[in-house]
């Protein structure tokens, strides 16, 4: 895979996850709490979107859910770990953005009243 298709790949990919997290607010937004669509929105946005290195020598990255799962299933499972270690961090980085709107969202509330 040279660079050209290497950046195809993840323009192609960043379109269809930014569609989806689109079409899930809006189904979010309408059917479910809004500091649960919160929560669940930014979760979504981590998990889809953070990269790790496919392996640790190169420079080549991919979601680092696709990472873990595929290094657990091929090589070992303890092997996934090396992946979770951005995407655990970018879960907690969502957590606190979604608190952060949580408490903007109710404090607009509170003010409106």
């Amino acid at each position: 895979m040279d660079a050209a298709d290497y950046q195809l790949a993840w323009i192609i990919y960043v379109v269809a996850g930014s569609v989806l997290a689109f079409l899930a607010w809006r189904v979010l937004y309408r059917y479910v709490l809004r500091e649960i669509a919160y929560v669940v929105e930014c979760f979504l946005l981590a998990l889809m979107f953070t990269p790790a290195f496919v392996l640790p020598d190169q420079s080549i990255m991919a979601p680092a859910l696709i990472v873990f799962l595929m290094d657990s299933i091929t090589i070992s499972p303890t092997s996934g770990i090396r992946a979770l270690i951005p995407l655990v961090m970018a879960l907690m980085a969502a957590l606190i953005v979604a608190v952060l709107l949580i408490i903007g969202h109710r404090y607009r509330l509170r003010r409106q009243r």
